[in-house]
């Protein structure tokens, strides 16, 4: 019976995976509610590390309400970064002369921008801070533990990489890639907050 009760509890853990990550998927076509969608979703993926329950549907709608302002807000301007990024970089190739100088320029500040990028959602779903501290936050906690930053940046491609190979993969690689940066990130969180404790003792 212990091991049945393990091999139905792995499976249903599983199972919440697929839920979770078609949930996301139908909450994203609107396209203006990917970050909101991918906040619920890291939420959702919170309360299972932290262990408070295993369920995906009610509680992804749940965040999701919650998120829908701030995820919005955070579209609109990462949206507008990417689309700045882009522009530039239009623009520079049609610079010859100075394309040694404003390229490697430009790919540092989108580096930058993906390090922040990695802790963002984990950040905001973890967090009560302003829309101004989640970014501040994402930024020097990317840089200061830049290891796991590379090791998020890494999973996200695997995972991109997988869906690109098996594309049946879309049924649950997003969920699961979310589950293993958020881990990466939670475990940050806990050491800066016992380099808090010993600073404070």
């Amino acid at each position: 019976m212990a091991t049945d009760s393990k091999f139905y509890n792995r499976l249903d853990f599983m199972t919440n995976f697929f839920i979770l990550n078609v949930i996301w998927l139908i909450m994203c076509i609107p396209v203006i509610t990917i970050f909101p969608a991918t906040a619920a979703m890291f939420s959702v993926i919170r309360r299972w590390v932290l262990h408070k329950d295993g369920g995906a549907v009610r509680p992804f709608f749940h965040y999701f309400k919650e998120n829908l302002k701030p995820g919005l807000l955070f579209g609109l301007i990462w949206g507008s970064l990417f689309a700045l990024f882009y522009a530039d970089y239009m623009l520079i190739v049609q610079m010859e002369s100075l394309q040694i100088i404003l390229l490697p320029l430009l790919l540092l500040i989108v580096s930058l921008f993906l390090f922040t990028t990695m802790f963002l959602f984990p950040v905001m779903t973890h967090y009560q801070t302003s829309w101004k501290g989640i970014i501040r936050n994402s930024f020097l906690l990317s840089i200061a533990y830049f290891p796991t930053t590379l090791l998020a940046i890494l999973i996200l491609g695997l995972a991109l990489s997988l869906l690109y190979l098996w594309p049946v993969t879309f049924l649950f690689i997003f969920s699961v890639c979310a589950y293993c940066i958020f881990r990466l990130c939670y475990r940050v969180f806990l050491k800066v907050e016992e380099k808090k404790e010993k600073e404070a003792a």
